[in-house]
Formats: C-alpha cells, structure tokens, sequence
C-alpha cells in the first residue's frame, strides 16, 4: 500500500513539473504573426476618422526602364478612403518634396460611413463596388524619377482628420499578364 502511494505521488509530481513546464514554454515569446505586415500591398493609415487603405502610386510605364514615373511627369495615385466616423469629411490637399505640387481632381468629400476612391482599380466595376464614386489624385511636376520597390512621402490633408504624413510604395502592374509581359 505504501509502494502504491510512492508510485501514485511521483506520478502526480512528474505530471505536474511536466505541464509546469509545457505552459512556461511559450512565456515571453513573440508569436510567429507579430511582426508580418498585411496581405495588401499599399499604405494603411488614419487621420482622425478617415481610414486610408491600400495607398500606392499607381504603376505605369515599363518595368524595364527603370523609373514607372520621369522626373517632370505626373504621378497618379490609388487609395480607397473610408470614414469610419458620423461627420463628413474631406481630402484637401495633398503633397509631396518629390513633386512641385499635388492636385485634387473630383469631389473629395467623404460622408460619414461611406468610402471614395482614389484612381481606378482593375475595371470600373471594381472602384464602384468600392465607393460611392471615384476621385483623382496626383503629384505633379515630379523632381525625381519614381521606380518601383521604394516609398515615397506623401502627405494628405483633410478638412477634419488632419494632416497625414505617409511613405507610399509604387504599387504592382495591374490588367491580364500577357499585357503586361508584353510591354516588359
């Protein structure tokens, strides 16, 4: 009986060091999903209620060449912007030290809960599914030439949220692939 309760106290006592151990293992570790970045390839941001998603400068151009935008050229810009909030809001300006200026073409005001495009998506169908409507928005008379695989400052401007200040990547080409190829 005595042997019994030896044997059923070290198998209690090894049970318990054993799950003391197993529970200490993760204790202080990073997970494996901290540190990587979104699936979508653009700029997430907010500026008070606004939230900016999928930012880029749009591709355009041969990736062959270097530069998808020459110095002197304008560079459009794709974004979705979200208002997250109850009160209208409005994309004012936007800037940039790569460009002598910005310009906002199109109806810039976002309603509370509703979204506006910025650039075109794949198709028309796409930035409408999106949005209530599509804008544009562009840096003009570029300083440098834009290639891909960097970002570049860009600061947004809104009428509530704010300045935001943003490094936005170039973003892929778009459209079928034998189009695409075809151009490389």
């Amino acid at each position: 009986m005595k042997r019994r309760a030896t044997v059923l106290a070290t198998l209690a006592l090894s049970t318990g060091l054993g799950l003391g151990t197993l529970s200490g293992c993760g204790a202080g570790a990073v997970t494996q999903t901290a540190q990587q970045s979104s699936a979508v390839n653009g700029y997430q941001g907010r500026a008070g209620d606004v939230a900016v998603r999928d930012a880029s400068i749009v591709f355009a151009g041969q990736a062959n060449s270097g530069a998808v935008y020459r110095a002197g050229q304008s560079a459009q810009l794709r974004m979705t912007l979200v208002n997250v909030g109850d009160q209208t809001d409005k994309l004012l300006t936007v800037s940039s030290p790569v460009a002598a200026a910005g310009q906002v073409l199109g109806d810039a005001t976002i309603g509370g809960g509703r979204a506006v495009q910025v650039g075109n998506s794949d198709g028309q169908a796409d930035a409408a599914a999106l949005s209530d409507r599509t804008i544009t928005v562009q840096l003009t008379g570029l300083k440098q030439d834009i290639t891909p695989g960097l970002n570049y400052p860009v600061t947004l401007t809104f009428q509530r949220g704010g300045v935001l200040n943003t490094d936005l990547p170039v973003g892929y080409p778009t459209g079928p692939l034998s189009s695409r190829s075809a151009s490389n």
